[in-house]
């Protein structure tokens, strides 16, 4: 029996995940990240679905990359994101 490879994790398992003081949408989330739902074209995530399988990586990593490039060249042309109020 072949053994299983498990490809893009990263250090130790969390132990957390099933937090009952957590709400709905955060459990099974690592530490610093936080789940949202982003509505794409299906071009565009059909093409990040692709990159993300080619690269062996999941779509998040994918995901992650494009906003992190995204925000960068914001803050090189227009200075720190300023939070929203809420």
């Amino acid at each position: 029996m072949a053994t299983k490879i498990r490809v893009g994790t990263r250090g130790p398992a969390r132990t957390d995940k099933d937090n009952k003081a957590a709400i709905s949408s955060e459990k099974f989330t690592k530490p610093g990240e936080k789940r949202r739902t982003y509505i794409v074209d299906i071009a565009l995530s059909d093409k990040i679905d692709a990159i993300a399988h080619w690269d062996r990586v999941d779509i998040k990593d994918v995901v992650n990359e494009a906003f992190t490039g995204h925000v960068a060249k914001y803050e090189k042309k227009n200075g720190p994101v300023k939070p929203v109020k809420k």
